[in-house]
């Protein structure tokens, strides 16, 4: 018994040890959430085995022991219960509201449709798996499960890690503090984006002799670069224009980080600026232009922050969209594999 335990607690100081290091070096990377969650789950287990060894040794503590075993087990059940049906109503009235408070474009959608969708999952999903009880059904159902989950798993580890890189510590002194545009109302900075410039000072002041780059070039229904709605936001809450580079040809995120870089210095230390939602995507494209930063995040309204979370979790697949393909094709190499057993070599 007392082995098992050894072995637990030498998986948990490797887990936390690996953690430690992925968010000292590079916690960009999603192995931040995994490390997380695997110290996590294996101080769980330490915790449990801790108490059945306890338990071993203390025979007359079983009655306490293995009540808070099973009330601890309860609560996870009911947590969870709870969550779930808590996640669902809050995707639902999110939904609606980003809908009345914003219009219906197609990415104000995005909160109600996950609500209805984790709905059809926990419901209409079960059902769909007892329509037919032909085996290459089941193979398309295994394949459509095992694609779910990893989407479900990936998900999770994306919401850790954007977390993760919202906190920042230990930080060197920064000497750009580079703010992502975002849209205009006619000439002057929407809310939104007022918030990002707003952090960006608070940021600067926090850091004497660095410079704010303020980047955005201007979209087809803008009448000025956001770059410079930005600086003259910026003049008028104090900051001398001296200390404000523009950047006014980026159209894009990734255009924001490479031309903001080939204003800075060599060997510059530098932040970038977004409202928190989009910060982890933002650190995700730096990290593959090579670029080391770290992100701050501006407060949003907070019915507007989850369907941006949402999309920005989809723009993620969309830049890792090889690293998903292969995996998601590997689950149906394994099903095609298992499929071909059950066809052709089992009858043999």
């Amino acid at each position: 018994m007392l082995t098992f335990f050894y072995w637990l607690l030498a998986l948990f100081l490797i887990n936390l040890g690996l953690f430690i290091f992925v968010l000292t070096h590079e916690r960009r990377s999603m192995w931040a959430g995994l490390t997380l969650t695997s110290t996590l789950m294996f101080l769980a287990f330490l915790a449990v085995d801790f108490l059945i060894v306890v338990d071993t040794r203390h025979p007359e503590q079983h009655h306490l022991i293995s009540g808070f075993l099973l009330l601890v087990a309860v609560g996870i059940a009911l947590f969870i219960f709870a969550f779930v049906f808590l996640l669902i109503a809050i995707f639902l009235y999110n939904g609606i509201k980003i809908l009345i408070k914003e219009g219906t474009r197609w990415t104000n959608f995005l909160s109600l449709g996950t609500g209805i969708v984790i709905i059809l999952l926990i419901f209409a999903y079960p059902a769909f798996g007892r329509f037919n009880s032909a085996p290459w059904f089941r193979f398309i159902y295994l394949f459509l499960s095992m694609s779910i989950l990893y989407l479900i798993f990936i998900m999770m580890m994306y919401t850790l890690t954007a977390w993760l890189n919202l906190i920042n510590f230990n930080i060197k002194k920064l000497n750009y503090v580079v703010v992502l545009g975002a849209g205009l109302i006619g000439k002057k900075v929407t809310p939104l984006l007022a918030s990002r410039i707003d952090r960006g000072i608070e940021i600067y002041h926090k850091n004497p002799g660095s410079k704010l780059i303020m980047s955005g070039g201007q979209g087809p229904d803008e009448e000025i670069p956001e770059s410079h709605a930005m600086a003259a936001y910026a003049e008028e809450h104090g900051v001398p224009q001296s200390d404000i580079i523009i950047e006014d040809r980026s159209k894009t995120t990734n255009q924001n980080l490479k031309f903001s870089h080939q204003l800075m210095q060599p060997d510059s230390t530098f932040c970038i600026v977004t409202n928190s939602y989009h910060v982890y995507r933002a650190l995700v494209l730096a990290k593959r232009q090579g670029l080391k930063c770290i992100g701050y995040g501006a407060k949003t309204k907070w019915y507007f922050t989850l369907n941006a979370f949402i999309r920005e979790f989809i723009a993620y697949l969309v830049i890792t969209k090889r690293m998903q393909c292969t995996i998601i094709g590997f689950f149906a190499l394994i099903n095609i594999g298992l499929a071909f057993v059950y066809y052709v070599i089992r009858p043999l």
